[in-house]
């Protein structure tokens, strides 16, 4: 699709740039830095063609000298290209355009010169160059989608399909049958708990586990039931004497690189658990949004759901949000096609369901699904490298090295997490501590550290956070 190109006049910019004479730094800085964070806001979009330096200079009332250095700012910075003939066009940094972590996570600034650090959001940034194709491509193809009949959501090219061929490419045999599409994982599980929970009925989930989970479980009036993931990972005896004393209707487990720990449930323990859960009459579902996020060199991928061929007791979740990008709300459940039609007829099920265009927009982007991942996974693992090396010289901390997923669970040896984090806080850190993660308020000796950051913003961190930990001694 062939983009419009869009020019901004010069009596149009001192609008969309406000007050930008903020009186710190020389004028050509400030009107740089007004530029960028008209950017960031989404005043200038990406591709706008700007005014040429002397028209700009006299809508400012500004020294022609003055935009033109300004100019000369914005393009070593990468925000703006400059082409004979055809004018300066704002752009993106190369950096942004292979993102791990999501620009307002840093604001660009990776901690520097005591910019705040914020650690609480485990989840990646868009892959610019390949959703922008994507979108594009869905635009071409909307007006078709528009007039299709429902049942061509069926053929290959359909997001269902391509989920459907993911799911059989690695041992689970699916067809579109199986699936019901939702804008998210946590529009799925608010799906299943509406058809499966009732006031007061019990669930049982890991301790720790997402807390988007815990949110959703609450708010549909479940009573919770923690099962505690030792260090290594699931003692599946003590889950199975948990499910007898406590008969949940549901039980949620996420036993691919568990968020938060990154805990992997190995082959030997997953036939296990199938064979457990053959005595149970609990509705299991299996968070696999972090499926994707391999970290281990050179493994085979996990295996697929514990559940047999014909088991109408065991769900899948699944979503884009982790492995490609979560503003592009668009998940799913794998079930039997029996369950999916119990779940497709329920009411919410509409309200719960993606968009046309972000269905369009996800089943492009999952054309390019291998080479995003390829990338992501090579930038966590040194990140999860660096900082699980940075955080081995703190003596008070202990974790394990997660085998994938986006953080780190560490224990403090020595301090309450809460009181940490409000110690870091103060200087520039925000953190999630442990007690968020636990379905009864426990875990008060955890953080969870995501990996997302620049190593240079991971290094910041750790600092702040050794900082933070010697003032609760009154060391600093």
């Amino acid at each position: 699709m062939d983009q419009v190109v869009r020019r901004v006049p010069a009596s149009r910019l001192p609008e969309l740039l406000g007050a930008w004479r903020t009186g710190g730094g020389t004028l050509p800085r400030q009107l740089a830095d007004a530029v960028e964070k008209a950017v960031r806001d989404g005043r200038l979009p990406v591709g706008a063609v700007l005014p040429a330096e002397r028209l700009l200079a006299g809508a400012l009332g500004l020294a022609r000298g003055t935009v033109t250095t300004a100019y000369r700012l914005l393009r070593e910075e990468g925000l703006i290209v400059t082409r004979t003939g055809a004018g300066s066009t704002v752009g993106l940094p190369p950096a942004l355009h292979d993102r791990l972590s999501p620009w307002a996570s840093d604001r660009g600034e990776a901690g520097r010169n005591g910019a705040p650090l914020d650690l609480t959001a485990a989840e990646p940034a868009a892959p610019l160059d390949d959703l922008l194709d994507a979108v594009r491509e869905a635009a071409d193809a909307l007006p078709g989608a528009l007039l299709a009949d429902a049942s061509e959501d069926d053929r290959p090219s359909a997001l269902r399909g391509r989920i459907a061929a993911l799911h059989t490419a690695q041992g689970l045999a699916t067809d579109g049958g199986h699936l019901l599409l939702t804008s998210g994982a946590d529009a799925a599980l608010s799906l299943l708990s509406a058809a499966y929970l009732r006031p007061n009925a019990r669930v049982v989930l890991d301790s720790p586990t997402y807390p988007g989970a815990l949110a959703l479980f609450r708010g549909a009036g479940a009573r919770l039931v923690a099962q505690p993931l030792s260090p290594g990972g699931w003692d599946l005896a003590a889950l199975d004497r948990t499910l007898a004393a406590a008969r949940p209707a549901l039980t949620y487990l996420v036993t691919d690189f568990h968020n938060p720990t990154g805990l992997l449930m190995g082959e030997e323990e997953r036939a296990e658990l199938r064979r457990r859960l053959r005595a149970h009459d609990t509705l299991v579902v299996l968070d696999e949004t972090m499926r994707d996020l391999d970290l281990r060199e050179g493994a085979a991928p996990p295996a697929r759901a514990a559940g047999r061929a014909g088991d109408r007791n065991t769900v899948s979740v699944g979503s884009l949000s982790k492995s490609l990008w979560p503003g592009l709300r668009v998940g799913w459940i794998r079930a039997h096609p029996d369950v999916v039609r119990r779940l497709a007829a329920l009411p919410l099920a509409a309200a719960l369901a993606p968009s046309p265009f972000d269905r369009l927009v996800a089943a492009r982007l999952l054309e390019r699904r291998e080479a995003v991942l390829a990338r992501r996974i090579a930038q966590l693992r040194v990140r999860r490298d660096h900082l699980a090396a940075r955080l081995a010289e703190l003596p008070w901390c202990r974790f394990r090295v997660p085998d994938g997923g986006l953080s780190l669970w560490l224990e403090l040896l020595d301090a309450d997490a809460r009181h940490l984090s409000e110690r870091a806080a103060a200087r520039g850190l925000a953190l999630t501590p442990g007690f968020r993660f636990s379905p009864d308020g426990t875990l008060d000796r955890f953080l969870r550290l995501p990996f997302t950051l620049p190593p240079e913003a991971l290094d910041t961190a750790v600092d702040r956070l050794a900082e933070a930990h010697a003032s609760l001694s009154g060391a600093g």
